[in-house]
């Protein structure tokens, strides 16, 4: 059986079951000089006792649908769009695995992110026309020691393109 998710715009209330929103804040800078505006601390990342490995997703235009999913029980996990992508995110169930009902994909604009909480299922963005890339954040290790991934090949989850637009304004 195949399920199909409306995509929605990305907004703070929406994700906060999730995670939150990484977006450049409304207020003004805390620093400007040439060619560059600064905002310090526009949210935190839990510290650790480990360093944080920054990684970099080069993303292809592919089928907007999804047979698999991960998670980190031990770490937050921060995506940064660097073109507009789309990120599933869902919940688990009460035996652990992803609750495909209760997934929903959010529409990332280029210079927004994601900072996942732990133990959030999850997978790489998506991009939605055209090749793109994304930033993501997360400890030292945790593709080695903290990833669990869970495959759904017999019952993809399709992603509604018609609510893209709406998502996108």
């Amino acid at each position: 059986m195949t399920r199909s998710l409306p995509v929605l715009p990305l907004v703070p209330k929406e994700l906060a079951r999730f995670g939150r929103v990484v977006a450049p804040p409304s207020t003004a800078p805390d620093a400007t000089g040439p060619g560059f505006s600064w905002w310090a601390e526009t949210t935190t990342l839990a510290a650790a006792d480990r360093p944080y490995g920054i990684g970099v997703l080069a993303l292809e235009p592919t089928d907007l649908a999804f047979s698999w999913a991960e998670r980190h029980w031990y770490s937050e996990e921060l995506i940064v769009a660097g073109t507009d992508v789309l990120v599933y995110v869902g919940p688990h169930d009460a035996a652990g695995f992803p609750s495909l009902e209760a997934f929903r994909v959010f529409a990332v604009p280029a210079g927004h992110g994601v900072l996942l909480g732990r133990g959030v299922w999850h997978g790489a963005p998506l991009a939605i026309e055209r090749p793109g890339h994304a930033v993501v954040l997360l400890l030292e290790g945790t593709g080695t020691s903290d990833t669990e991934v869970v495959r759904f090949e017999d019952t993809p989850v399709t992603i509604d393109t018609g609510s893209l637009r709406h998502a996108r304004r």
